[in-house]
């Protein structure tokens, strides 16, 4: 490897390493002002607040994405587009709408590009259009990456929580307490997303909403089979009556049998996942190394026709791969 190839190299990984940083530094500065928030009406707030270095970052790309906002609701492609990001809105605690999120990937492409751009010029490189266009891409669906990932781990923290708080109702149930008291000692008893859904249902029954709305509504919004035990039960109750101890401690068992079958069967499954995964992003990772490397090492390929065609060839397999070893270690659930 020539020196040159060496210095390159490092300016790309500099560049790459404040990317990093700017992200972890932007999402501690997000958590940080998520507990201000919560903290500010326990607290006595400053006569003079002086607008941090994160407000007046968010402020301006708030303002970019407002901006991005008028243009893109000019079509009804991306206005039907940007609907299905209304899962990912949380109308009791933000006011954002679905076209936020197709701004931010815009801007988020942009901002993509224009890094590359300056790397190239640091390097005194010419960029090509194919790389343009592969680097917008990358940081238009990094959103999509961020949002599902999120949504998954929630969803796996609920799971996880979810026979803790069972397990505090029925006991709470034992001791002859209401289902509104029961609410109320789960929320203060457990943490995560989870709190926050019974904190939600707790204030809903105290407003006056019926138990079956309430708890459809929280069915509806977590989306867990086990929930749905919960909320089909209590129905049952209200109406018809019965013994809900038994019916919970029934409960309990069999969301305690289904965590501990899923449990085995997970580190039964668990090697081949990681090796799954492993070797799904390694081609990725060698071909960005090597472009860091030798830019010029897979112009034979774009440039050449039968290139396109090995290339085409290598990503169907690479697709058939994927979708044929998903498939074995996937687990069914009866």
């Amino acid at each position: 490897m020539s020196f040159y190839n060496v210095i390159r190299f490092m300016v790309n990984l500099i560049i790459l390493l404040m990317v990093i940083v700017a992200f972890i530094w932007f999402y501690l500065e997000t958590k940080k002002e998520k507990l201000n928030k919560r903290l500010k009406k326990y607290s006595i707030s400053k006569v003079n607040d002086d607008k941090s270095l994160f407000d007046m970052i968010r402020n301006i790309f708030i303002k970019w994405r407002n901006n991005f906002n008028k243009l893109l609701k000019k079509s009804p492609t991306l206005v039907k587009y940007s609907k299905g990001y209304s899962k990912f809105i949380d109308k009791n605690k933000s006011n954002m709408e679905e076209m936020d999120f197709v701004s931010t990937k815009f801007i988020l492409g942009i901002l993509v590009v224009i890094i590359l751009i300056v790397s190239y010029v640091v390097q005194y490189n010419t960029i090509t259009f194919f790389e343009i266009i592969i680097a917008f891409i990358l940081g238009f669906f990094s959103l999509d990456v961020f949002l599902i990932s999120r949504r998954k781990f929630v969803k796996k923290r609920m799971e996880n929580d979810l026979l803790k708080a069972i397990t505090i109702m029925n006991n709470s149930f034992k001791s002859g307490r209401s289902i509104i008291e029961t609410i109320e000692i789960v929320y203060k008893e457990i943490d995560g997303p989870l709190k926050e859904e019974f904190e939600r249902m707790y204030h809903d029954l105290n407003y006056g909403l019926d138990l079956e709305t309430v708890f459809e509504r929280f069915e509806n919004r977590v989306k867990l089979k086990e929930v749905g035990y919960i909320t089909t039960s209590l129905m049952i109750l209200n109406k018809t009556g019965g013994n809900i101890v038994s019916v919970f401690s029934s409960i309990e068992k069999t969301v305690f049998n289904n965590k501990k079958l899923q449990d085995e069967l997970n580190n039964l499954t668990k090697a081949s996942k990681a090796l799954y995964h492993i070797l799904t992003v390694i081609p990725f990772i060698l071909g960005i190394v090597i472009y860091f490397l030798d830019p010029t090492y897979f112009n034979p390929l774009i440039s050449n026709p039968l290139g396109i065609i090995v290339i085409l060839l290598i990503v169907a397999m690479y697709l058939v791969y994927i979708f044929v070893v998903s498939k074995i270690i996937r687990l069914k659930e009866y």
